[in-house]
């Protein structure tokens, strides 16, 4: 083969010979398969005006090839023109009916239509006339799952693995499937038996280790991300959830080292650096944990767990009036993270700043009653502030939304001490410890008053030495 049939047979060649014909204004013969790959690359290219124009051009050399028209027709649908794509198929469909390109090309159009019906009936006519079409089972797949039937989806998708187990679109699919449907322990046995048969499948690995994962079984989800990053060391995702389960699991050293390994593949991103800096704050190492709260509010400056972060930290280190400024900088990112207002009353009530502290406080009640924590924290800053009786109806509001509590109910008890209603005390306090025995020594060192009343640490105590 000579250098000039080698450069001739090249799409790139194609192209500029098609482009300087279009400049030239002349007319040019081409191989059909040359004008095929003129369309494809401006496809590729994503320039759909200039593959329109190679059609229009194409066609008048080959009016008999419904490849263009099939072209013209995928390339009309992606410009929102569904009606004429839809029209020009039905075209098509008249010279070659048995062409499973056009079932599939409507399926498409159809899906993007919201037609999911539709579109799995387009679909089903392209499997009639070739069943080995593995792709169409992945359509159907999606189609079923925009309709919310994950079980039909999940079994397109088996016969599609059956076809090509190497198919990774729908391993993650299938992996969907089971986790959306909250079917953890089958998709469990059904990626381990795909692994016996096909123990090299990085994807599989990784969605069995995401399904421990969402299990809590830590352990086992760190062993297989382990086997998927070992049949690719360059798996980010892999090492990304390898690292969210070592968190998970309080192994917060070996859970930076996988988080870092990230920074070995992709760019630094802000939500690593931010895990990051929560596995240092867990094991007390607080200016290193600082520095990547920082990095990660510097990449995504309206990351308020960043700005919340740096806060929090800044308080441990004893730098509270500046820890109160990067909370209040995301809270106003985020005005409606309880938890956010819950950081910014403690540090205020460290600060002795009682009001800001109990606006916090009334800020959690309002964004997530069902935190148990705020109704004991709030009641203790009413009777801090000698305003009981604005601490027993609170704390009578929180068993609306934790009925029976028993660490509330003891809180309802030491309320009642304070108001000086010890046999009403007593009588909750037999009632917590009948819901919790095992909570007695945990209340004696948080409540002390309530231990120093005879009737109710011999309550206390009388559960507690129950078998």
């Amino acid at each position: 083969m000579n250098e000039f049939s080698e450069e001739y047979e090249n799409p790139e060649f194609a192209v500029k010979r098609f482009e300087t014909m279009l400049r030239l204004n002349e007319q040019y013969y081409f191989e059909r398969d040359d004008l095929e790959n003129i369309v494809e690359f401006y496809i590729h290219e994503n320039h759909h005006q200039k593959a329109l124009n190679a059609i229009k051009f194409a066609s008048g050399q080959y009016p008999d090839s419904t490849y263009f028209l099939l072209r013209k027709s995928q390339l009309l649908s992606a410009d929102g023109k569904y009606d004429d794509a839809l029209d020009l198929l039905n075209e098509v469909e008249i010279f070659e009916p048995g062409n499973p390109e056009v079932f599939i090309t409507r399926g498409g159009i159809f899906a993007m239509l919201g037609r999911s019906v539709d579109a799995i009936e387009s679909y089903k006519a392209a499997l009639r006339i070739d069943r080995n079409f593995e792709e169409i089972y992945l359509f159907i797949a999606f189609e079923f799952q925009n309709q919310g039937k994950y079980g039909k989806a999940a079994r397109y998708l088996k016969r599609c693995l059956t076809m090509n187990p190497d198919n990774e679109s729908a391993l993650y699919e299938m992996s969907f499937c089971f986790d959306v449907t909250d079917k953890l322990e089958a998709g469990i046995v059904f990626f381990k038996k795909f692994i016996d048969n096909n123990p090299y499948s990085k994807v599989a690995w990784y969605a069995l280790g995401h399904l421990y994962s969402k299990k809590q079984e830590y352990s086992n989800g760190i062993k297989a991300f382990d086997y998927a990053t070992i049949i690719d060391d360059g798996f980010a995702s892999a090492w990304f959830n390898k690292a969210n389960c070592l968190a998970a699991s309080e192994k917060y050293e070996d859970a930076i080292e996988a988080y870092k390994e990230i920074f070995r593949l992709e760019e630094p991103d802000a939500a690593t650096f931010l895990y990051i800096g929560e596995c240092y704050e867990n094991i007390d190492q607080y200016p290193e944990a600082l520095k990547y709260y920082q990095r990660s509010a510097s990449l995504d400056e309206m990351l308020a767990d960043a700005w919340v972060g740096i806060g929090v930290v800044l308080d441990f280190m004893d730098q509270r009036t500046e820890a109160l400024v990067h909370i209040k900088k995301g809270i106003n990112i985020d005005p409606n993270r309880g938890t956010f207002w819950f950081i910014l009353g403690d540090i205020q009530l460290k600060l002795g700043s009682f009001q800001e502290a109990e606006e916090a406080y009334l800020k959690v009640i309002e964004f997530e009653p069902d935190n148990e924590d705020i109704w004991i924290f709030f009641t203790n800053l009413l009777l801090q502030l000698d305003r009981k009786e604005e601490a027993y109806n609170y704390i009578q509001e929180s068993f609306k939304y934790h009925p029976g509590h028993a660490r509330l109910t003891f809180q309802a008890a030491e309320i009642e001490m304070h108001r000086g209603n010890v046999q009403e005390a007593c009588i909750l306090a037999e009632i917590a410890m009948s819901v919790d025995p095992e909570l007695g020594v945990k209340i004696l060192e948080e409540l002390p008053r309530l231990g120093m009343q005879a009737e109710i640490k011999k309550i206390i105590e009388r559960y507690s030495n129950k078998e």
